[in-house]
């Protein structure tokens, strides 16, 4: 197997395991997916991804190795666009679920390493191989008593092309020693302070105007988080909501600002999360909701309060957000559907769980 030098650059998300095994597994899933993508987006052609580890991306650059300041630069980039996309996942959540409640926790580190490796080829797969490889992912384990930090091994440093000046100011130095592999130098930077300093996305607007409009209440024989939870899946609601053939949105999560083009039996609405709120005992979801058939711009306000551990109280209304007022008729139209949408929602949460 021939060999060839390159530069190992590994970000691994700290606290993935424990996100992962102690939450939603399809929502995790999910978040970690659009984390790993904006770190991919974020490296572009600079690197090559030889491998997606779960927490963990493999970067590789074959070539000589870059300065201290140029893996800084690289680290930094990729750094910020975790973070952004984590805020705004954070930011724009609707769910109240373990992960999504949990993205705060998340963080990001980086081993780089150089030496040279050897490519294994197996069927249509080559993959990476050496003791240069085995000494990065070693390395990922470590006496750094932090989960943001740059680490980059003396052996990089020293294949480092040119008279490079290194940049000292916040690195450290370390060693760690690992059976069959022996003693292992590198220096190391903190990320704390660079993580405040990462740009950060818009805050949602989650404002819309509320009035005296009337709500209607109903109690469910169903805990108030999984009364929310099939509320806020507007995807799912064609299992239950009368009337309602299909939907189809822009994108894979529900957040705010999220599109959903849903297809009733006779009209066509589009429905867009405005705001989550959450205490012990209550969530508050609103969306607005806009048919172009009745020439209606709406508001649907949900309130599920939890009445015991098995019971909760739905709250309801349906809001004018238009220009217009409405008409007597078209109100009691409305009400009308409201009515009968939190009947199902009822029947719907309170049928006994199927087994498979």
């Amino acid at each position: 197997m021939p060999e060839t030098n390159a530069t190992i650059l590994i970000p691994d998300i700290s606290g993935f395991t424990e996100f992962m095994t102690s939450t939603e597994l399809s929502h995790a899933s999910l978040a970690i997916n659009m984390l790993i993508e904006a770190i991919l987006k974020a490296v572009g052609d600079e690197y090559h991804v030889s491998e997606i580890e779960g927490d963990a991306v493999l970067l590789i650059k074959k070539g000589a190795a870059p300065s201290q300041q140029e893996i800084l630069d690289t680290c930094l980039a990729i750094f910020n666009a975790f973070h952004f996309q984590r805020s705004w996942m954070q930011d724009y959540t609707v769910c109240p679920c373990g992960a999504c409640q949990a993205l705060v926790k998340l963080s990001l580190k980086f081993v780089a390493h150089h030496g040279p490796l050897a490519e294994i080829k197996v069927g249509g797969f080559v993959k990476q191989s050496g003791k240069e490889m085995i000494v990065a992912h070693r390395l990922l384990k470590n006496s750094i008593n932090n989960d943001e930090y740059l680490l980059v091994t003396e052996q990089l440093l020293q294949n480092v092309t040119g008279a490079t000046a290194l940049p000292e100011t916040g690195w450290a130095t370390a060693s760690e020693e690992y059976a069959s592999i022996g003693k292992v130098d590198y220096r190391f930077m903190l990320l704390n302070e660079k993580r405040k300093q990462a740009p950060l996305p818009p805050k949602p607007a989650t404002d819309y105007y509320t009035d005296d409009t009337p709500y209607l209440e109903l109690d469910i024989a169903a805990d108030f988080f999984t009364v929310y939870m099939t509320v806020m899946n507007i995807p799912g609601r064609a299992a239950w909501a009368p009337g309602l053939q299909k939907v189809e949105q822009d994108m894979p999560a529900v957040v705010i600002g999220s599109i959903h083009h849903c297809q009733f039996d006779d009209y066509h609405t589009v429905v867009s999360p405005l705001r989550m709120l959450m205490t012990d005992d209550s969530i508050t979801f609103a969306e607005s909701c806009h048919i172009k058939e009745l020439n209606l711009h709406l508001v649907h306000e949900f309130i599920c309060k939890k009445l015991d551990e098995n019971t909760c109280r739905l709250v309801c209304r349906c809001m004018n957000a238009g220009n217009e007022t409405l008409s007597p008729g078209t109100q009691a139209m409305l009400w009308d559907k409201l009515n009968q949408m939190a009947l199902q929602l009822k029947d719907y949460c309170e049928k006994p769980a199927t087994v498979a």
